[in-house]
């Protein structure tokens, strides 16, 4: 009896240890939170007042001049060594443009298949937890009269640049293509910011034309047969008129910018993104552009800006911000 009792503990033992380890690799959906019971949190501080990072330094590099006449979206390359991606917003093609993000240089342009280019208004790189592939997520979701019903994300895999692509406009099926259909709990809204959190796959999108930015978030895992997701409210910031967002690939870092300022958490990936999100953020260095709607972080936790051009003629600077604490 005593030995059955044994085996018994062993084999609990092993199951307990085995399932802890296969959540070591898979995407970590928390599906232990229950977002129909969440309470939307309401922040309140002061911006002017708000202090600076010393995490960066305080006047960045500039990289070069960017022939993008309406930048809208940044996302740092992970397959592709010193290169960005960036895309114009509405009016224009669903094209996604690969840029030097050591001279500004754009080396190729992508028309993604299978996509649609109503407003998109930002996008974001992830690296999935299972699979270890890094994801383009591309927000279409500007809605300037707040009038849509729907709203689409695009997620696909990196594509990757060869030498033969320079200078050229190439037709791209992307792999992997999703296409999220999602909607509002509450009516529509005019989203400039997207934020993936890298440890449980959950899109977050930040409102611009509310009074103060609202915080929505489309918890992983999404439907991607063409029905639509419903999005819920997670909380509403002190800022307003956000206009991009961007978090770190090891997802230490969160930032949400507007015309005037950029927000800055430090994050523990043990925490879901909205619960740094509630707390006050401080303020990072931005000298200030035309018409800044992009923002992204590299592997080495720098970050770069991008605006629209200036009066449509004057093509915008590619600005990189060191991070002061690299081992």
């Amino acid at each position: 009896m005593k030995h059955t009792h044994w085996i018994l503990f062993l084999l609990t033992a092993t199951f307990f240890f085995a399932c802890e380890n296969s959540d070591n690799d898979r995407p970590m959906a928390d599906t232990s939170y229950n977002w129909e019971e969440h309470l939307p949190f309401t922040t309140n501080y002061q911006i002017f007042s708000m202090p600076f990072t010393e995490d960066f330094e305080p006047i960045p590099i500039e990289k070069g001049k960017v022939a993008i006449s309406e930048a809208s979206g940044l996302a740092y390359s992970v397959k592709n060594k010193d290169m960005i991606w960036s895309h114009n917003d509405s009016g224009h093609a669903n094209v996604l443009f690969l840029i030097n993000a050591k001279t500004g240089e754009i080396m190729a342009r992508y028309t993604i298949i299978g996509t649609v280019n109503n407003d998109w208004e930002d996008m974001e790189i992830s690296i999935d937890a299972k699979t270890k592939e890094s994801y383009l997520y591309v927000a279409d979701t500007g809605d300037n009269n707040e009038r849509k019903l729907n709203y689409k994300i695009y997620r696909f895999k990196e594509p990757v640049y060869k030498q033969e692509h320079y200078g050229q406009n190439i037709q791209l099926t992307p792999e992997g293509l999703s296409v999220i259909n999602t909607m509002y709990p509450d009516g529509s809204h005019d989203a400039e910011s997207l934020l993936v959190d890298p440890k449980t796959n959950d899109i977050y999108l930040v409102t611009k034309r509310d009074v103060r930015s609202i915080l929505y978030v489309l918890p992983f895992p999404y439907k991607t047969d063409g029905s639509v997701n419903a999005m819920y409210k997670a909380g509403t910031f002190s800022f307003r008129e956000a206009s991009a967002g961007t978090v770190s690939l090891d997802g230490t870092k969160i930032m949400i910018k507007n015309r005037q300022d950029i927000f800055y958490w430090q994050h523990n990936p043990n925490q879901h993104l909205w619960e740094t999100l509630a707390q006050t953020p401080v303020k990072a260095p931005y000298v200030g552009e035309p018409q800044g709607e992009a923002i992204a972080f590299d592997k080495d936790n720098n970050y770069f800006t991008l605006s629209e051009a200036l009066n449509n003629n004057i093509d915008p600077t590619l600005y990189k911000y060191i991070y002061l604490k690299q081992q």
